[in-house]
């Protein structure tokens, strides 16, 4: 034990001075009446009780702190994690573990349910209890994982020895079975997208069966599967075309044969959410130009684009059709597109030698150009690393800034607070902060720019240095990409994914706007949910979180789902809708055979044991045989002020005690 202060050691000096002064003062010696005389004893011990205690009371004034080691024990932890997945037909008895508390210190855990983890189970234990004294994990599982890794490694890491005991059933029955399906989760309506089935099929050998896929009902594909050997397996690629928009719910099946024990692995549904990415984009010039030609095929090589070139005589009514506008050297004195403002249209400018920058600045997009003369500067592209709107690959930055020069409006160039320069523009060897290519925003409408014009020799030179035209055209599609994605005006929207897994939980989200376009939850906000499958419905009353909404739903049984959400703000109601789909988990059913093999597996290279499920009483023997399996004691330094240690402030309530006893005794009152 360590006495430790703040101050310094001499103080304690100090503190002994004042219980000194205080004793001296107090009980100096009296001469003259007879019966100040106070007996030997008195005299003597009631200055010292009052020395001591008034140091001790000074010393702990000081706050010191008193360090020791302090030793504490703890018997070997033993984790029981048992498996709780579909898969296990016939549990262990209750309380089967209940002879190993006598010993150790058990932990009991169940994990697994529509899917099998067991790489995650035992990553968790090691997690939970490192750097304690675990002794032993016992795994009560059948050893089929259907989730995460082989859980080998992470045996190997686990510290302790694993033993097993061997669930469920290795009989090998007949059975076809839809081991996985991949499928990507977003497609473009319009476009084909890939599926991959793996089928596996046991005692089948010279059988015929028929996959199909369907969607809504109708069959989109179908597949006769001979089975070759008795231990078949196979993955059958298959092509679909997304022809309707929203989310889709592809069902797959495998005819079910005679002699099948189990047929619910022989179907799976999937969901993929198709975007309808089709759009339509407008390039308008004020005469001929290459880079016309150059825009048009960077932007075909993306099938969801559209593209029509007009000439610069137009109707700027019929812009509204359009997704994206590309202005070459517009506007002009013949066309000064005096309209497009109004109609709130995502554009594109490309300036150059023949536009007018007086009527250009009249549209205030963001960009003003204050022409000196009419002529251009060559400029190079030099990239604006602050640059945060959209992410742009290093490589290709520093492939367009070996660009040739475009040909740039001369004059002063001012920007709005909300436009940001991809690229600024160097003239020579010199750099500028005037903007070249940039991109802003208002009013949620997206707007990019182009300072210049012979964006067709970008194109060449990509070609000639890369052999391709991917640089030029990543650029082109991120600023088409950029301006077609308008802001979400609407006052009240949701916030959820499209597709959830049945095992996972299902949160709402929802954010309503004031007449400021600022987040509020003042009000109350409904959710109504509907299974669109059997058109069962149930209302909610989501709760504030923040300045939004949210709303926990838990866990839902598979299927399609709408939500309409509705509040009431400043007297006017809002409305917002949506659907999801909540995806069926059958991977127990895929495969029902246990795999003693790697429990076994998984002992051995722990140092462990395996044993059946009907000689769990062997799990204590194995463990009591251990020698290693013993208390550990720890040794942890402890801090605690002396104030805190209760036999002290005992001592100055009995020092104090004892003096006034005295003083009562000798008539010192």
């Amino acid at each position: 034990m360590q006495l430790l202060f703040d101050y310094p050691w001499y103080y304690i000096f100090f503190c002994l001075v004042a219980g000194a002064l205080y004793s001296a003062v107090l009980y100096g010696y009296r001469k003259g009446n007879e019966g100040d005389v106070l007996p030997r004893w008195a005299r003597i011990g009631m200055p010292i009780l009052r020395f001591v205690s008034v140091s001790l009371i000074a010393i702990l004034l000081m706050g010191p702190l008193v360090k020791r080691k302090v030793n504490s024990q703890q018997r070997p932890i033993v984790v029981v994690a048992t498996d709780g997945s579909e898969s296990i037909t016939t549990p262990l008895p209750d309380g089967w573990s209940k002879p190993l508390e006598k010993d150790y210190d058990v932990v009991l855990d169940t994990f697994g349910g529509k899917s099998t983890d067991i790489a995650g189970e035992l990553a968790s234990i090691a997690e939970r209890y490192a750097g304690r004294n675990l002794g032993a994990v016992v795994l009560a599982s059948d050893g089929i994982y259907n989730q995460g890794q082989n859980p080998t490694h992470e045996a190997a890491n686990m510290g302790a020895p694993i033993y097993t005991i061997a669930m469920g059933d290795t009989t090998h029955h007949v059975d076809a079975a839809i081991a996985a399906v991949r499928v990507p989760k977003v497609a473009y309506m319009g476009n084909q997208f890939p599926m991959e089935v793996t089928i596996k099929g046991y005692g089948l050998k010279g059988e015929q069966a028929v996959l199909a896929v369907a969607l809504g009902g109708q069959r989109q594909y179908s597949q006769t599967i001979n089975y070759t050997e008795n231990q078949y397996t196979t993955t059958i690629p298959i092509t679909l075309k997304a022809d309707k928009a929203g989310l889709q719910s592809y069902t797959i099946t495998l005819s079910t044969l005679k002699g099948e024990a189990n047929g619910a692995n022989n179907s799976r549904t999937v969901a993929i959410e198709v975007l309808d990415g089709h759009q339509k984009i407008a390039i308008i010039a004020a005469a001929p130009h290459p880079d016309v030609s150059a825009l048009k095929q960077a932007i075909e090589g993306n099938p969801n684009y559209e593209v029509t070139v007009m000439a610069d005589k137009f109707d700027v009514g019929q812009l509204r059709e359009y997704s994206v506008v590309i202005l070459h050297n517009l506007p002009t004195a013949s066309q000064p597109l005096t309209q497009l403002a109004s109609l709130q249209v995502p554009t594109i400018y490309i300036i150059g030698s023949q536009t007018d920058l007086g009527r250009f600045n009249a549209m205030h997009t963001g960009l003003e150009i204050i022409a000196k003369a009419k002529k251009t500067d060559e400029a190079t592209a030099s990239h604006n690393n602050s640059f945060a709107l959209f992410d742009m690959d290093g490589d290709l930055c520093r492939e367009l800034e070996q660009m040739p020069p475009l040909q740039s409006p001369f004059g002063n160039y001012r920007t709005a607070g909300n436009v940001q320069a991809l690229f600024t523009a160097k003239i020579g060897t010199v750099a500028s902060d005037r903007p070249l290519i940039a991109f802003g925003q208002s009013e949620g409408v997206r707007r990019a720019f182009v300072a210049g014009e012979g964006l067709w020799r970008w194109r060449l030179q990509d070609y000639l240095m890369t052999s391709s035209h991917s640089h030029f055209d990543q650029l082109i599609e991120k600023m088409v990409v950029y301006t077609s994605l308008q802001a979400n005006k609407d006052r009240l929207h949701l916030i959820y994914n499209h597709i959830y897994a049945e095992n996972e939980t299902v949160t709402l989200g929802a954010e309503l706007y004031n007449d400021n376009y600022e987040l509020v939850n003042i009000p109350e906000m409904r959710m109504k949910l509907t299974d669109a499958s059997g058109g069962r419905g149930a209302e909610y009353e989501m709760n504030r979180s923040g300045s939004s909404y949210s709303l926990n739903l838990g866990t839902l049984t598979p299927g399609h789902y709408k939500m309409e959400a509705d509040a009431t703000l400043a007297g006017k109601k809002y409305q917002a809708t949506g659907t999801f789909v909540v995806e069926e988990l059958n991977l127990e059913q895929i495969n029902t055979v246990a795999d003693h093999a790697l429990l076994n597996t998984l002992a051995q290279t722990t140092g462990g044991e395996m044993v059946a499920a009907n000689q769990t009483s062997r799990i204590a023997e194995l463990l009591k045989a251990r020698e290693d399996l013993k208390k550990v004691i720890y040794t942890h330094t402890r801090y605690t002020e002396l104030l805190d240690i209760p036999w002290i402030l005992l001592l100055i309530v009995l020092l104090l005690g004892a003096e006034w006893a005295s003083r009562k005794y000798n008539d010192l009152w």
